[in-house]
């Protein structure tokens, strides 16, 4: 269904942006400008998911960015039940006990009456846990990496029991696409895979599994995917992620934890290996049920995280849950003894008739709450309109839910947007937080500071959304800091727009008025960059968009002083004026400063290629793709000359 989700906590809005966006500029050597102050199209988000949903939007007209996302990430979470049903068939070669798998990993939710939080999150509608965190929180990317999880496993673990080019290229994709849809599902697969090495460890040579065939995949899979993967995007998530994800630090619980949950699995594969040495799937999945359900538990019961944002792996511990119960449980059914047999069906019936009511109220009960609505009826819709309609020169400042869903609509440039653990220049993002949650200023200077942050961030409206207002998100922790300092322009309820003065994106300042080192205090630094760019004694430049990639700046040009560009400093930029290249350096916000020749009247163009690291992890896709197709072919050739 079209419209946008009652719920306004989902952050599917955010992934709309990035889809909406990537459909009209499918350039992967492209430049966003209308977020996080600018960032190139490349760390915008892993691009499977808008990659897939994309020609939906040019195909069909008048289809909006969220539809066309809903429609996609929904499709896969139909499908994850066919993903679960093929796995289990190609462990067990049983189409009855994975028939019976599938049906119920889509009616039952085993999480729910292990996990108090989950259960109680649930709240009026009912739906199975991972149709509610797709519906409720827009967990669409993590939705699609999960159903296409159990079929990545399966093309590895068939890479590795069998030799064979076509069997590796398949792991190889497979990881590759997994990988890149989300960054959960990456780390889940990579996590999987681990339970599956170690697995595979304890197996006889003569099963003929190499674990080198599966580390051989796994770097066929890189070099497949190393033009989105980079090596500079993979260490933006790694240091990024942790501090996204509520402030993660890896201390002495985090390394207490990690190691019993590495050694409680080594026990588990030890026993499993002296009572059941044959049951490699049991051992597989059940491992992997330890692994995820160490990590999801953990979490939830004491509030510790093993993991960044460990909670979110609930969902692929309920899968592995669901397939371990149901592995053991065909192991008690394949027993001579009545007594074994028994056994299981008694809590297998017992799980049955106390799932059944959920299952009957998932198909029974209507879902009318969870109905999208028009998005006319919605606050951040009628705000970014608003906010369309004047047509901004700078930028807006908004939060909450209003920032992931303002370019879903409207081409409005901020300096938020929906996903900060890609971000090479993170400084504007941290400013922007404390815009919203205090400056650490004395009182009465907290408006007047963070008035000074958004003015050297090129800001032209603030959003605020006070106590009032209908937006889920109301992240101001002083909501009335703005009155009287900033001309009011429109107020709905408890939701203000203020206007900041504004007059371009770029500035002549002396090299020694440039923003000083950005610290945790209020910098007197950043109110003198302030003055110097409001400076009415020093000529004024014009700023001008050619595209998304492309930019122009006219005007004077004074000697003894550089250009301040408030747009996000990228090694991928170059800048010619009068022909000529000219330097291009980062400030301390991490903005563009650019050191043109004097002139009485200057043109410089400005264009983003794509950094070196960027086409080279192209050429080296490109190769392995190459490579990969023509080994393909000389194994076909081979085969028969074998025969």
């Amino acid at each position: 269904m079209g419209g946008d989700p009652p719920y306004r906590g989902s952050i599917e809005g955010g992934y709309a942006s990035m889809l909406r966006f990537i459909a009209a500029h499918p350039n992967p050597w492209g430049w966003n400008p209308a977020q996080y102050c600018g960032m190139p199209t490349a760390l915008i988000y892993l691009p499977l998911v808008h990659y897939l949903a994309a020609p939906l939007l040019w195909i069909v007209p008048g289809l909006d960015a969220a539809h066309a996302h809903r429609i996609v990430t929904t499709a896969f979470a139909c499908l994850a039940p066919v993903s679960v049903f093929f796995f289990v068939r190609y462990f067990t070669r049983s189409r009855w006990w994975a028939f019976g798998a599938a049906l119920s990993y889509t009616f039952f939710s085993p999480l729910y009456g292990l996990i108090e939080a989950i259960s109680r999150d649930r709240g009026d509608v009912y739906l199975p846990w991972r149709l509610q965190v797709l519906v409720k929180y827009g967990e669409g990317p993590h939705t699609v990496g999960l159903a296409l999880l159990p079929p990545a496993l399966v093309a590895i673990w068939s890479a590795g029991a069998s030799p064979g080019f076509r069997r590796l290229l398949i792991a190889a994709m497979m990881a590759a696409a997994v990988a890149l849809t989300n960054w959960v599902a990456a780390l889940a697969l990579t996590l999987s895979v681990a339970a599956m090495l170690l697995t595979a460890a304890g197996m006889r040579k003569e099963s003929g599994f190499r674990i080198s065939r599966v580390i051989a995949a796994g770097a066929l899979a890189w070099l497949l995917a190393a033009f989105w993967m980079t090596p500079a995007f993979i260490r933006n998530i790694a240091f990024n992620w942790t501090t996204d994800s509520l402030n993660f630090d890896l201390r002495t619980p985090q390394y207490a934890l990690l190691g019993g949950c590495v050694a409680s699995l080594v026990l588990l594969r030890l026993i499993l290996l002296r009572y059941l040495p044959r049951e490699t799937y049991l051992c597989f999945v059940t491992l992997a049920c330890l692994l995820f359900g160490w990590i999801v538990q953990v979490r939830y019961s004491y509030g510790i995280d093993t993991i960044p944002e460990s909670h979110r792996y609930a969902l692929e511990f309920s899968m592995f849950l669901l397939l371990a119960l149901f592995a053991w449980f065909r192991l008690a059914m394949r027993s001579g003894n009545g007594v074994t047999r028994f056994c299981a069906i008694g809590p297998a019936a017992v799980m049955l008739i106390t799932g059944a009511p959920d299952a009957l109220t998932y198909v029974s009960r209507s879902h009318e709450k969870w109905k999208p609505v028009p998005k006319e009826q919605t606050v951040e819709y009628r705000l970014a309109r608003w906010l369309d309609e004047r047509h901004p020169a700078g930028r807006v400042m908004a939060s909450g839910g209003l920032r992931y869903r303002l370019n879903m609509w409207f081409d409005i440039p901020q300096v938020g947007g929906a996903f900060e653990s890609g971000l090479s220049n993170r400084i504007p993002h941290q400013m922007a937080f404390r815009v919203r949650t205090g400056t650490g200023s004395a009182p009465g200077e907290e408006g007047r500071n963070a008035i000074v942050m958004m003015k050297s961030l090129g800001v032209e409206y603030v959003v605020v959304h006070g106590p009032a207002s209908k937006e889920h998100y109301r992240d101001y922790k002083h909501p009335a800091e703005f009155e009287g300092l900033l001309e009011q322009v429109y107020r709905e309820e408890g939701d203000v727009i203020y206007r900041i003065p504004f007059t371009s994106l770029a500035h002549l300042v002396r090299p020694d008025q440039l923003p000083g080192e950005f610290l945790r205090g209020y910098e007197p630094e950043l109110a003198r960059y302030v003055a110097a760019i409001g400076d009415n004694s020093v000529a004024r430049l014009r700023v001008e968009w050619q595209g998304t990639r492309s930019l122009a700046i006219e005007g004077p040009i004074q000697a003894g002083h550089v250009i301040s560009l408030q747009v996000s400093f990228d090694p991928g930029w170059t800048a010619t004026q009068a022909g000529h290249s000219i330097r291009i350096d980062r400030d301390n916000i991490g903005f563009m400063v650019l050191h043109p020749a004097p002139a009485s009247s200057a043109r410089i163009e400005m264009r983003y290629n794509g950094t070196r690291e960027q086409h080279l992890t192209a050429l080296i896709s490109a190769l392995a793709w190459a490579g990969s197709i023509a080994g393909l072919s000389v194994s076909r050739r081979a085969k028969p000359e074998a025969a």
